[in-house]
């Protein structure tokens, strides 16, 4: 395996950047290389280049020792098509591992936001993300430690930062700017802490432990686990808890913190925990814990009390003590309500046990339990024994996983697989695509894989198709051109499915040219405006994924985000053919397809379509939708096609940036959008234009038709002469 070796950089401040600007992707090798190492419980993987086939996701993640595992992908280039598949199969395969992703690069952030699933169960730590300079234009990488940001991470999209060769101001472009609302939307994680502790050393990161996680570890040995907790027990996941307590159980809680009003999930543990072991005990109950989190009639032949705390006051010191009571020991006394003495440890007073009515019930109902040598000198050596020499019980593979697989007879298994061979091959059909002058053979089945390891395509797929994630698009930068690529959902037929890879093709050429405008105005109204909702639709179409398969509302939900996306983009693509001018690409450079046999049975295809826009038409885009013009005392621009995701009836119009007396006088205001000049259309700045100076010859009132905001247009009168 090629092996490409790295350290750990030391990461710049997230929030306050300095220093020069980092290497950018560019400087990246595209050979893939990865090294493995281990820090204690910890594997870390440092990948580099282009994860393409050269990526063997399985048999990397096959070879992880550890439960705990940190990917470094700051030296990662790209995610080719193939090293998606090989990335998807390392995640299945170490989904009960502890997964962190750190010092992710710009490039992998970008698939990471666009891709669905590509994050998975991971947990990403920390990631760069790009400033622009308005002013010069320069791009300057920052890092991101997302624990230390908080929920103050919503926020940083409107961050900005100094140039350091302008002095000008940079502010983040749109992706990660939208992946900073991704990040936010997921559920908190917590930090283990060996983990943590490795952050801090190798990677400088400014992390502190949070001494209220909740936190499990465990030992098991010949039929006895020993099971430590501690931190809050409030939000404790019960079902993964039961799962890591065998045979003789004892859960210590010395360490543990609680609201009584908040045991539900501790309950719900130990119900599901006493299904799963033969016996469980608990020890060291801290003060007010029995009565709380344990009734009496949950005290059974399998649940036991070894020990808990009783308060005791001392009537000369005036100061409570709680001191722990072994249950053993003095259980004559407690099943008769009455707790056994203490002298107070200052003035040696007789002590006075500070007891409730819910205790002493407990107390009375608190069973025997026999005594077992074994158990107590085990139990005693682990409650010595450090919590890093223990299992973290929380990242532990399941039971089942862990089960071999039962055994097959040999002949009968050789027969099987000549069965479904012999079925593979009637259900075998070879497909034609890509153009009528170069056909390429596809092979579809509607068998499942017998292997668990995806295949590699037996089809040659050109090489610029670098993601085949449905309902998709990406541009990327070639030497003397930009080559966007749309890929459609999964249609049932063909034309509908070039439709929709063209129209997300474009869609995604649209945001390149936004990307490329350095007008602060444009950036602070026109990308603020259409970014957010966006990124929000393509969010909803990525959460609607995971859930399509699972039951039929499932499906409905991603069939309607879906529908909302390509609808947006088809928008957005018209408006941009209808007011782009002739740089506006009009034929495709390529296409490719497949075809599928759908779960119904019926065929669907797949698309994917690239348009390539040269360094002058992209440079005559940028200059349209950029440039304001000067209109009878207004200044308009053509508006941006982008707008149709911001408003589902945009059809393009002249973008007012100032409007003059006359425009104001009827009420017309900036940021609205000027559709039409009387019965007349106005699709860009330069029609309105000529449109205006035409109507404007004319004697009386003028009418435009404006759309403001969510509204719909409206007419508009306006007074001549226009001033």
């Amino acid at each position: 395996m090629p092996t490409a070796p790295s350290a750990p950089p030391t990461p710049s401040n997230p929030t306050t950047p300095a220093g020069p600007p980092i290497p950018s992707t560019s400087q990246i090798p595209d050979k893939f290389g990865v090294t493995k190492t281990t820090s204690g419980g910890i594997t870390i993987l440092t990948l580099t280049g282009t994860l393409n086939e050269e990526f063997e996701g399985r048999k990397i993640a096959e070879g992880i020792k550890t439960k705990k595992v940190i990917v470094d992908m700051r030296r990662t280039r790209r995610l080719a098509s193939w090293g998606m598949s090989e990335w998807a199969e390392f995640l299945r395969i170490t989904a009960d591992y502890d997964l962190y992703l750190v010092e992710c690069s710009t490039y992998a952030v970008s698939q990471i936001n666009l891709v669905t699933g590509l994050l998975g169960h991971a947990k990403l730590v920390s990631y760069y993300a790009s400033y622009r300079c308005s002013n010069c234009t320069q791009e300057l990488e920052t890092l991101f430690v997302v624990p230390s940001e908080g929920e103050s991470i919503r926020n940083l999209p409107n961050s900005s930062r100094d140039c350091p060769t302008c002095r000008g101001q940079a502010k983040l472009e749109e992706y990660p700017a939208a992946f900073f609302e991704t990040i936010a939307d997921r559920s908190a994680f917590d930090l283990d802490d060996e983990v943590l502790a490795y952050l801090r050393t190798a990677y400088k990161y400014d992390l502190t432990p949070d001494l209220s996680r909740f936190r499990a570890h465990r030992r098991v040995n010949k039929g006895y686990t020993y099971l430590r907790l501690s931190g809050s027990i409030s939000a404790l996941p019960g079902e993964v808890l039961a799962k890591a307590g065998e045979g003789t159980t004892v859960v210590d809680l010395e360490s543990i913190a609680f609201d009584p009003q908040k045991v539900t999930a501790w309950q719900a543990y130990v119900r599901a925990a006493l299904t799963k072991v033969s016996s469980l005990q608990l020890v060291s109950c801290p003060p007010g814990f029995l009565e709380s989190a344990v009734r009496p009639e949950d005290l059974s032949t399998k649940l036991k009390v070894r020990s808990f705390a009783v308060n005791y006051d001392c009537a000369t010191c005036n100061k409570t003590t709680s001191k722990m009571v072994d249950v053993a020991e003095n259980l004559e006394q407690l099943v008769m309500g009455v707790a056994p003495a203490g002298r107070c440890q200052t003035c040696k007073a007789p002590l006075s046990a500070s007891l409730t009515s819910g205790q002493v019930a407990l107390m009375r109902a608190l069973p025997a339990r026999e005594r077992d040598v074994v158990l107590d000198k085990f139990l005693t050596s682990m409650r010595e024994m450090p919590a890093d020499k223990l299992e973290n019980a929380l990242a532990l593979k399941s039971q089942e996983a862990a089960k071999p697989a039962e055994t097959v007879p040999a002949v009968p298994l050789v027969w099987g697989l000549l069965a479904l061979l012999i079925a593979g091959l009637a259900v075998v059909g070879v497909v034609v695509w890509k153009d009528k002058k170069q056909p390429v053979q596809v092979v579809t089945t509607t068998q499942t894989p017998v292997a668990d390891t995806p295949q590699k395509p037996a089809f040659a797929r050109p090489d610029w198709i670098m993601s085949d994630v449905p309902s998709s698009a990406y541009c990327h930068d070639v030497i003397n051109r930009l080559m966007c690529v749309g890929v459609s959902s999964y249609r049932p037929t063909r034309d509908e499915a070039v439709g929709e890879a063209n129209d997300a093709a474009l869609e995604e050429l649209v945001s390149a040219i936004g990307l490329k405008i350095v007008d602060p105005a444009f950036q602070d109204t026109v990308i603020a405006g259409y970014s957010s909702a966006r990124a929000k639709a393509l969010s909803a179409l990525q959460a609607a994924e995971i859930d399509r398969t699972a039951d039929t509302k499932g499906a409905a939900a991603y069939a309607a985000a879906g529908e909302i996306v390509r609808n947006a983009r088809k928008r957005v693509a018209e408006t941009l053919q209808a007011s782009g001018g002739v740089a506006v690409p009009t034929q495709r450079t390529d296409w490719y397809w497949e075809e599928y046999a759908g779960d119904s049975g019926k065929k669907e295809t797949l698309v994917f379509v690239r348009f390539d826009v040269s360094l002058d038409s992209m440079r005559a885009l940028v200059e349209k939708y950029a440039t304001a013009t000067p209109v009878a005392g207004s200044t308009v621009m053509t508006a941006f096609p982008a707008l149709a995701w911001q408003y589902p009836d945009f059809a393009g119009g002249a973008y007012l940036t100032k409007v003059g007396k006359s425009f104001a006088e009827a009420g017309i205001a900036p940021q609205q959008i000027v559709v039409a000049v009387g019965d007349q259309p106005v699709k860009d700045a330069t029609s309105f234009a000529r449109r205006l100076d035409e109507a404007a010859k004319g004697a009386g009132e003028l009418t435009l038709v404006v759309k403001a905001g969510e509204t719909p247009a409206a007419p508009k009168t306006v007074k001549r002469p226009l001033r």
